[in-house]
């Protein structure tokens, strides 16, 4: 078994490869920076979503909320998911331990992912039964201790489809995996981390998310040739509205808009 108590510290070259993600030691008065937590007093969220609004060229709080939540999964969960997967180390991701940066340069961000306690718990047997305790302890904190907190916040402020922004999710979860873990950690920890992806993809698997259902599975579909694709995608199957922040209009390879509206146009 693991203990929640066991602290360990990143190795090296462990911190080089998940600083390429955005990990980061706190450091205390980031003149753009949050901590996560206080994005759940709806004063200071809305206050932070006002800031970032003009900066993202978003034109309301909706399409704002959208593409915070795209930057914040990212930025949580690729070092989560990478240290799991690849160094079998824990990395805390609850919102108590995390801090939201968000500097943006031409309304690309620059943000990076603060945690306050970068210490890591180590799985202490290899035994399956230990690591699925371990493992949920991990995804636990990421996902109801702090992503499931911040859809709903986001939701009720802004009234932006819980849909939306569990895609939104489920899009970086999948493209951690397939582009970022499975094709770069070593050959002796594949089955480990496709065992892993498909542990959240899994419909049975809702208690990390603290829902009823798996918000994930849903949006997990064969990739497919479209008439705006050279190689296959997986097309979503609703907007972020992050062409609603570009002029002229700029859509995500997977967007289903252009593909709707293709087929729409008359010959």
């Amino acid at each position: 078994m693991f203990k929640q108590d066991n602290k360990h510290e990143l190795l090296t070259e462990e911190w080089e490869v998940l600083a390429a993600f955005g990990l980061k030691a706190y450091q205390a008065d980031e003149p753009l920076a949050i901590d996560s937590s206080k994005l759940l007093n709806d004063e200071l969220c809305l206050e932070t979503l006002h800031r970032i609004m003009p900066e993202l060229g978003a034109p309301n709080l909706k399409v704002t909320a959208s593409l915070v939540i795209k930057r914040v999964a990212f930025l949580t969960l690729a070092p989560v998911l990478y240290a799991m997967s690849g160094f079998d180390k824990g990395l805390d991701a609850s919102i108590e331990n995390s801090v939201f940066e968000y500097p943006l340069e031409s309304r690309i961000w620059q943000s990076k992912m603060p945690l306050k306690d970068t210490s890591v718990s180590v799985l202490e047997c290899s035994d399956k039964e230990g690591r699925e305790a371990w493992r949920n302890e991990i995804l636990g904190k990421v996902f109801t201790g702090h992503l499931t907190l911040l859809v709903e916040q986001f939701y009720h402020l802004t009234k932006v489809s819980r849909r939306v922004l569990w895609e939104n999710i489920a899009v970086r979860v999948f493209s951690i995996y397939e582009q970022r873990i499975l094709t770069n950690i070593a050959e002796e920890k594949r089955a480990t981390a496709e065992a892993d992806y498909a542990y959240l993809l899994d419909k049975n698997t809702t208690q990390l998310f603290g829902l009823n259902e798996n918000p994930l599975t849903v949006f997990y579909r064969d990739k497919q040739l479209t008439a705006l694709s050279e190689t296959p995608v997986r097309v979503r199957r609703t907007c972020c509205f992050y062409y609603q922040a570009t002029e002229p209009p700029v859509y995500c390879g997977s967007c289903p808009l252009p593909l709707k509206k293709k087929k729409t146009t008359p010959l």
